[in-house]
């Protein structure tokens, strides 16, 4: 955040995995699959939750989400 300024953007890329994020994930997937799906998933409630930024969500290809630094 210290390198964006304020009303910045930063777009991050593969937020919805392959729609991973929104499915249910069997025991039976591989663990690096259910671990990556667990760290996006975190990762996204972060941003969400985070009053610095502005989030828009884009379901293009793997899911791409913009931030603009609000302060």
């Amino acid at each position: 955040m210290k390198l964006v300024k304020i009303g910045g953007i930063i777009a991050y890329d593969n937020t919805l995995w392959y729609g991973l994020v929104a499915k249910e994930v069997d025991d039976e997937a591989p663990e690096l699959l259910r671990m990556v799906r667990t760290v996006i998933m975190e990762f996204n409630k972060l941003l969400s939750s985070d009053p610095r930024v502005e989030i828009s969500q884009i379901s293009i290809g793997d899911g791409v989400t913009l931030c603009r630094r609000l302060c």
